[in-house]
């Protein structure tokens, strides 16, 4: 396995985690909400570099898309 790939399989355990954490939610449904998510998609695209964040950054992008309904930039 690259590292590439590891990295984004680390990350996506933790957001899973988190899911379960603050959502209350089971396993399954933690996973189903992440996996059909943009932000899932972006992680996994090595392209996007998004892997080489940290977990807590990736769940703000990924609660912020759900807020939202879609990935969004912010304004800071």
């Amino acid at each position: 396995m690259s590292k590439k790939k590891m990295l984004a399989e680390l990350i996506t355990g933790d957001l899973i985690s988190y899911l379960m954490e603050d959502e209350k939610l089971p396993l399954i449904e933690a996973m189903r909400k992440l996996y059909t998510s943009e932000t899932f998609a972006k992680l996994v695209d090595t392209e996007t570099g998004l892997y080489l964040e940290s977990s807590p950054y990736v769940y703000d992008i990924f609660k912020t898309e759900q807020e939202h309904g879609k990935l969004v930039q912010l304004e800071v």
